[in-house]
């Protein structure tokens, strides 16, 4: 496959902020690599210049190496003295549906999915908590933070906000062997009808670092997902911070 050359005009740049304690290259990483992973930048693209990114993104040479040597570092992309930068194939990472059951998707990749419960607390819904759960103000909640596994392997950090009115003793599930989802369908029977997903990227926390044993400041796909009964009864609501090294993350919107 021929490259494709890409102008700075050509790429949907998200202006840096001086002002922000997130260092310079690192925004600049987080930009570019959700290009990537979007796919935005594909395979074999060419990125611009070096110099046309650092005018482009107003920053030094320095900076805008410093970004593109950890995007390198992690596989993303390939730097050729003389010829220029390439986004790398990436064939070796596995596809991981955001809107599927996660149990049976690592079952699918021969891999046993294993949940471990970070903590958990009943509340009441409020203004902190995320704005669709704002309609449910008021109304009695469990909050279930849980690390996820593929096999030996953690994937993500899920913080899920469950609405308890329609299935109250839901804290007493034990939820390192069973599925919400699976849970809320057989116990309750409340099945999801309706996803909807906010997606970002974010660094990694010295202790999302240490929990996902990746590097701090490594790069995270922010998920945001709100699930909906066919009432449109809104029922939960998780963030979720997966690791962006091992997987490609797509998202449907079929419900059979």
């Amino acid at each position: 496959m021929r490259p494709r050359y890409l102008a700075v005009k050509d790429l949907p740049l998200t202006t840096v902020d001086s002002v922000s304690p997130i260092p310079l290259y690192h925004q600049i990483e987080l930009d570019l690599r959700e290009m990537i992973l979007s796919g935005t930048l594909a395979p074999n693209d060419m990125l611009p210049p070096e110099l046309e990114l650092c005018r482009a993104y107003d920053v030094g040479r320095h900076t805008m190496r410093h970004a593109l040597t950890r995007l390198a570092a992690d596989g993303l992309i390939e730097r050729h003295v003389g010829r220029g930068t390439f986004v790398k194939s990436q064939m070796d990472r596995k596809q991981f549906y955001l809107d599927r059951s996660f149990t049976k998707q690592m079952a699918q990749m021969g891999l046993v999915a294993r949940s471990e419960v970070l903590s958990t607390r009943k509340g009441t819904i409020s203004e902190i908590h995320p704005k669709p759960l704002h309609s449910k103000l008021g109304y009695n909640c469990f909050q279930l933070e849980r690390l996820r596994f593929g096999g030996d392997d953690p994937i993500g950090v899920q913080r899920a906000v469950i609405v308890t009115e329609r299935c109250p003793d839901i804290d007493k599930h034990n939820f390192e062997e069973c599925s919400l989802y699976e849970t809320l369908a057989s116990i309750y029977d409340l099945s999801i009808h309706r996803i909807l997903h906010s997606i970002s990227a974010a660094s990694a926390t010295p202790s999302q670092s240490k929990l996902l044993e990746i590097h701090e400041g490594a790069a995270l796909l922010v998920v945001n997902t709100s699930a909906f009964l066919e009432d449109n009864d809104i029922i939960e609501q998780t963030t979720s911070y997966y690791r962006a090294d091992r997987y490609e993350y797509i998202t449907a919107h079929t419900f059979h």
